[in-house]
């Protein structure tokens, strides 16, 4: 169980000072690694990445280490333990289209556009990406978008990160 001074020292709402610092780079890995299988948490302690199934239901029997972890997490939630984004927070999609329209308005930005509507679109997108050598400053793009999502998390959880 968690005691109030694991609490105050874990979580730092003490003093601005106290504040924990979170290594940026383990939430950027996170936020790149994130699928609706997995839930993924932070834990402030040991100052790492914890992931545990999604839906543990649908593997039948649960494991005896997936539910000893899933206890952890639930007592020590906001205070161990920081959900990170999901899937669903990240939206790949959105980040698609803000990087066609921040493209100049000509012919690549056009065919961005109806590459990602429908089915498929992200294959689409990454194959008109390809030809138009692209790929390069998608990749730079993505990698900015998830780094503002990991800065977020941190300061929206009270946290300091360190590059």
């Amino acid at each position: 169980m968690v005691n109030r001074e694991d609490v105050q020292e874990l979580t730092g709402r003490m003093t601005p000072e106290s504040k924990p610092v979170i290594p940026l780079g383990k939430i950027i890995e996170a936020i790149e690694m994130a699928d609706d299988l997995w839930n993924q948490y932070f834990d402030l302690e040991k100052k790492e990445v914890v992931s545990v199934p999604s839906d543990i239901s649908m593997y039948g029997e649960v494991d005896k280490d997936d539910q000893e972890i899933m206890e952890i997490i639930e007592e020590g939630w906001q205070v161990r333990f920081f959900g990170l984004p999901s899937k669903y927070d990240i939206h790949e999609y959105s980040i698609m289209e803000r990087f066609i329209w921040e493209l100049p308005t000509d012919d690549v930005q056009n065919k961005l556009e109806r590459a990602i509507k429908g089915r498929g679109a992200f294959r689409r997108f990454k194959d008109t990406l390809r030809r138009f050598n692209m790929e390069d400053k998608w990749y730079e793009y993505e990698a900015q978008a998830y780094r503002k999502i990991a800065i977020e998390w941190c300061e929206n959880n009270g946290f300091e990160y360190e590059e």
